[in-house]
């Protein structure tokens, strides 16, 4: 029986995508496909912060599971980030998050760390 305390994945998916459409992380900085739905447009957001933390954060390494759970909590097919505007779009919002790499890697362990306030545990320690 699920604990009441623990959030679903699905639940954390639509804190992600509220949180990401919120805080801002990258909006503004990367180049928007601006007929892309919401729910494709966020996963690319969280590929291309996971893409980032592997490349760059020297502390943080990608839970790949628990994000494909989550990719999938928001109704997208994870295989659709490596192909068409989807893989264009998560190269844009890495390229974003590069513009401040210190800054990106901090915001990534806390939203997304062991503490993370979105889905804890997306990034584990390397």
């Amino acid at each position: 029986m699920p604990d009441r305390k623990t959030p679903s994945l699905r639940c954390r998916a639509l804190l992600l995508t509220a949180a990401i459409l919120l805080s801002g992380t990258a909006s503004g900085r990367a180049e928007e496909a601006p007929d892309l739905p919401a729910p494709k447009r966020n996963a690319a957001k969280l590929a291309g912060l996971v893409g980032f933390v592997n490349l760059h954060c020297d502390t943080l390494r990608p839970d790949q599971d628990r994000f494909k759970g989550a990719v999938q909590a928001m109704g997208v097919d994870p295989a659709e980030l490596d192909r068409d505007i989807l893989l264009l779009q998560a190269r844009s919002y890495l390229a974003a998050y590069e513009k401040d790499v210190p800054g990106s890697c901090q915001r990534a362990e806390e939203l997304f760390g062991q503490t993370g306030r979105i889905i804890p545990l997306l990034f584990l320690p390397r």
